[in-house]
């Protein structure tokens, strides 16, 4: 692909926790490292915050993930994933085929229009137990539809949304969505909500 990864990615591939953050690496040096990746079964916790991987380095790392199922935690925030990212990722968690179940995709510029690609995604996914959207770009009617979500989603145990545009209605209806959880699961889930833009405990 035309690049060669970094030095601390060769020295650590037998590492169970592998940090890249702020490598800049962009989306060429992501596809060398999820080529890389494809047959590494000791990594289990792989971070890539801030290389501006774009939707090209995120559509390499879930085609590697189809064939790597020690990946257990990714951390992919603050990439310019956009849209176009949004769909690779929940197209992928969609499928439901890998052994993660933590990823971390802060700062990525999501949107309201990307709010229904979480809801398809994680309603039918019990893997994902934690997923860190904060700091992103969701505001009343993301709230309303990730709130739908958390009634339908079986797994999930964390959402951390902080740092987002809720405001009060979709805070709100992610609250009610929360307090209408079947017995079993309300003291399984937990959504961090502040700050919104609101404190979540305003009512």
């Amino acid at each position: 692909v035309g690049v060669i990864p970094v030095s601390y990615f060769i020295r650590n591939m037998e590492e169970t926790h592998m940090n890249l953050n702020h490598h800049g690496l962009g989306p060429n040096g992501t596809k060398a490292i999820a080529i890389a990746l494809v047959s590494n079964t000791t990594i289990t916790c792989l971070e890539l915050e801030d290389n501006w991987i774009l939707e090209e380095g995120a559509l390499a790392l879930m085609q590697m993930l189809h064939e790597n199922y020690y990946i257990q935690e990714l951390n992919v925030s603050n990439n310019h994933l956009d849209s176009p990212g949004a769909k690779i990722i929940t197209d992928f968690l969609l499928e439901n085929t890998s052994s993660l179940w933590s990823i971390q995709l802060a700062g990525n510029n999501f949107n309201d229009e990307t709010a229904h690609m979480f809801c398809n995604a994680l309603t039918s996914n019990y893997r994902i137990k934690v997923l860190d959207l904060s700091h992103n770009e969701f505001s009343e009617k993301g709230g309303e539809q990730l709130g739908h979500m958390l009634v339908l989603n079986e797994g999930l145990q964390t959402l951390n949304l902080s740092w987002n545009q809720l405001n009060l209605k979709g805070a709100l209806s992610l609250c009610h969505s929360l307090r209408g959880l079947r017995p079993w699961g309300m003291h399984s889930k937990s959504t961090l909500l502040w700050p919104t833009w609101i404190s979540a405990t305003t009512t």
